[in-house]
This record gives structure tokens, sequence and C-alpha cells, in this order.
């Protein structure tokens, strides 16, 4: 399915839910309740996977040599590989380990490691275990991000299959109007939502696009199915 907008997928769970081809007015009342009900079924999406298409970069500037937390982006939700940290005059970054807090205890004083602080209320930070990092010094923060909100009808969500999107929303609202078929649709949202996963696992490890594919005990030894 073409990727499809907020108004768009309205339209499509109207002609369900109201047997009309005719999304709501943005702005009214049952605009913004099936925009909510967007939105949650974007981040519950979010929270299901780790999406390529929700990796991003962070790389704060270290100005002082007091730096010793560095504050991470809102939509930071965990990391998706090794912080490393360049040096100032040194030509390859260092891989910065991540520990938990309550191991730290366990190193010496002299090492270099990072935990990650605080929570989803007051926001995430790392702290670098020397408390210090020299002013010109630059970090690549790699992470998997929380999804983006819609919020106008021309928007375009981020989850590659749409209709996962139309069914999870019609479920919310069968559920809201105690329609006892919401579960038969929330089950066709569900069987979507694996769907996804398992094409994304199938794209990072088996896709003809991958540049590194896993190695089998036959490719290993030069052996071809068809050839030998």
């Amino acid at each position: 399915m073409a990727r499809q907008t907020v108004n768009q997928v309205m339209k499509m769970v109207a002609a369900t839910v109201n047997q009309e081809a005719t999304a709501p007015t943005a702005g009214g009342s049952e605009y913004n309740l099936w925009l909510e009900y967007i939105n949650r079924t974007i981040d519950e999406w979010g929270q299901a996977h780790d999406w390529d298409v929700l990796r991003k970069t962070f790389q704060p500037s270290v100005l002082g040599v007091s730096v010793a937390t560095i504050a991470l982006p809102d939509d930071f939700r965990k990391l998706s590989g090794p912080v490393k940290l360049g040096i100032l005059g040194e030509t390859n970054p260092q891989e910065i380990p991540i520990e938990l807090p309550e191991r730290a205890g366990m190193h010496n004083s002299t090492d270099e490691y990072l935990t990650i602080q605080g929570d989803t209320s007051v926001g995430r930070s790392l702290l670098f275990s020397q408390g210090t990092l020299a002013s010109g010094a630059s970090l690549t923060i790699p992470y998997f991000s929380t999804p983006t909100s819609l919020a106008s009808p021309a928007q375009v969500s981020q989850i590659p299959d749409p209709q996962f999107t139309v069914d999870r929303v019609i479920s919310y609202i069968f559920e809201s109007r105690s329609d006892p078929r919401f579960q038969i649709v929330e089950n066709k949202a569900r069987d979507r939502l694996l769907t996804m996963i398992e094409n994304a696992n199938a794209a990072t490890y088996d896709s003809y696009s991958n540049m590194n594919p896993v190695q089998n005990t036959l490719r290993r030894i030069g052996f071809r199915i068809g050839r030998n």
C-alpha cells in the first residue's frame, strides 16, 4: 500500500466505522479523537521493535572542560550502538562502553565508561565516569528515537504499513463504542504488526541489498548451492 496521509487514513477508517468515505472535519471533536488514536497507534508501533527508520545520531558539542553530563534528545529511547568519543588531534575515535549505574563501583577510578541517568519524566542524560571531557572533544551517540506524533491532515506516518494504522484505529473506535467487533479488527492489526517485524528482520539479515549477509557453514567453505 502506498504511503497515506492522516486525512487518507481517516477516510479509510470512516468507510468502515461510519459507512461513508469522508474523513472527519479537521479540528472537529471526531477528528481530534481519531487523531489521538492514530498517535496512540504510532506509539504502540514504535515500542514494538527497534525499527531502522527510527535510528538517529546525536552529536553534541563539548564546549568546556567541566562537562561531565550530556543531555540526550527528548526523543531518545535507547542506544542503538556504541558511543564514540573523538579527541581533538587524534585520528580514530574511542568507543566508550556503557555500564549500569549499580555496577559503577566495580570499576577503577581511572576507567572510562558512561552511564545513562534520568527517566522519561526529567529526561535522559549520559554521565561520563571521569567527570570531565576536554574542550573540543566530539561525541557520536547513535540511538533509537521515539516516533513523531502527527498533527495535520497532510502529514504521513513513519509506519511502513498504513493498513496497520487503519485497522488499529478502527479497533480503538469499536472498543470505545462497546462494539464486539473490536477484537477481530485488533487481531488483524496485531497480525500486520508481526508481519512488519518479520519483514524488518528479514531486511536486516536476508535481503539481497544487505552488505553484510549472515554467513552459513557452506558459504564459509566456498560451497555454492546449484554449482557444486
